[in-house]
């Protein structure tokens, strides 16, 4: 009876110091959010060009690695028309692409980044020039729809 004891108490430090360890170990995991600022303003006019810009950070650090940064880039009302811009490293976690607007109206930037194994993806308006509001439709489109076309993007 004694053996059973003593095998019994031997499984159960045994159990014991595993679950220590697995809890130990995933720690230091954790990741650290990738935040994504656009620098871009709000406003620009028909056909100058514009520098389409974000700050990439997690934490307090500038990411200088990401693995791709791609602007999305569609007006109001018609996103499936929208083209797919590369942004390149330029300093301190910055990443820019360079366009132009040839049409008055609302457009949507859209930053899809990919960094330290994180996905972020914030949207902002930018108005060209001075749109009839009546020209403008409110964005209700899914961000699965940008996802679809980063899908056929290989600007790693």
């Amino acid at each position: 009876m004694k053996k059973f004891a003593w095998l019994g108490l031997s499984v159960l430090l045994l159990g014991a110091c595993s679950t220590n360890e697995a809890e130990t170990m995933g720690a230091g995991n954790t990741l650290e959010e990738v935040v994504v600022e656009f620098n871009t303003g709000q406003t620009a006019e028909v056909a100058e060009e514009v520098v389409l810009s974000v700050t990439v950070t997690q934490g307090d650090e500038a990411v200088e690695d990401a693995d791709e940064v791609v602007y999305e880039v569609w007006e109001s009302g018609h996103r499936k028309d929208g083209e797919m811009i590369t942004a390149q490293h330029t300093t301190d976690g910055v990443y820019e692409a360079e366009t132009v607007f040839e049409e008055e109206g609302l457009y949507y930037l859209q930053a899809h980044t990919t960094a330290r194994r994180l996905h972020a993806m914030p949207k902002q308006e930018l108005t060209v020039g001075n749109p009839d509001p009546a020209s403008i439709v409110p964005d209700d489109s899914e961000d699965s729809e940008g996802m679809d076309m980063m899908e056929g993007h290989s600007g790693h």
